[in-house]
């Protein structure tokens, strides 16, 4: 179930050594959505802005309208942004949605009262977090691999999706896994876990109360604490 990301994260260290990187000023946006393999860096900053580098930093598209970037490749170079590098240096995040086989990292911690992370298509987040609720929806083999902590956290699961929480530390967790998903959640006062057609939740952080419930299959274990 875990992910490697030793190559996604030194792929992301050579943004800063590449050699003529792209800036490009956006408008104002809440929502980032990634495309076509793409590497991204979150960061914080005090204006919006991306800096594209990488051997088809020509061939990168940035489109933002209606409170949403969109960073994907041109259409001729579709699914082939491996070799490209994106820093996006956003005021206010609220959503960030990670699509056919992107990396999403964040180089610091997120803090703020609420986010949503997404992930399908085999797209990759890994964000630190310090936020008081954590949405999550993970599918068609979609990955999130969150750090630091929530007050509560509401996870939808489906065909396929990995939501790896073991070291997110929250107080509630609200769980919903269908069609072979997978979670790891840690929580201390409650997980609800509700699987259909199939799945594995693993829990962690000895809740004081766990609902749960299993329709056409499925596995719920409790498992130590770190």
């Amino acid at each position: 179930m875990k992910y490697r990301l030793s190559t996604f994260l030194l792929g992301i260290a050579f943004i800063g050594f590449s050699q003529n990187p792209m800036e490009k000023r956006v408008n104002n946006f809440t929502t980032v959505k990634v495309f076509d393999l793409i590497h991204i860096s979150l960061v914080k900053s005090d204006e919006n802005k991306v800096i594209i580098s990488g051997q088809d930093a020509d061939d990168v598209e940035v489109l933002s309208k209606n409170g949403t970037l969109k960073v994907r490749m041109k259409f001729e170079r579709s699914f082939d942004g491996t070799k490209t590098f994106v820093a996006v240096h956003y005021k206010n995040i609220e959503v960030i949605d990670g699509n056919e086989g992107s990396k999403i990292f964040s180089n610091e911690l997120i803090e703020q009262d609420k986010i949503e992370l997404r992930a399908q298509e085999g797209a990759v987040l890994k964000v630190g977090l310090d936020v008081k609720e954590l949405i999550v929806r993970a599918v068609s083999g979609g990955i999130i691999i969150p750090k630091g902590k929530a007050e509560t956290q509401d996870i939808t699961i489906n065909t396929g999706g990995v939501f790896e929480g073991r070291d997110f530390d929250t107080k509630e967790t609200y769980v919903k896994v269908t069609a072979a998903g997978e979670a790891e959640i840690k929580a201390s006062d409650l997980a609800d876990v509700k699987i259909t057609a199939g799945g594995d939740v693993y829990i962690y952080g000895k809740p004081k109360k766990l609902n749960k419930k299993q329709t056409f299959g499925g596995r719920i274990e409790i498992r130590d604490g770190l």
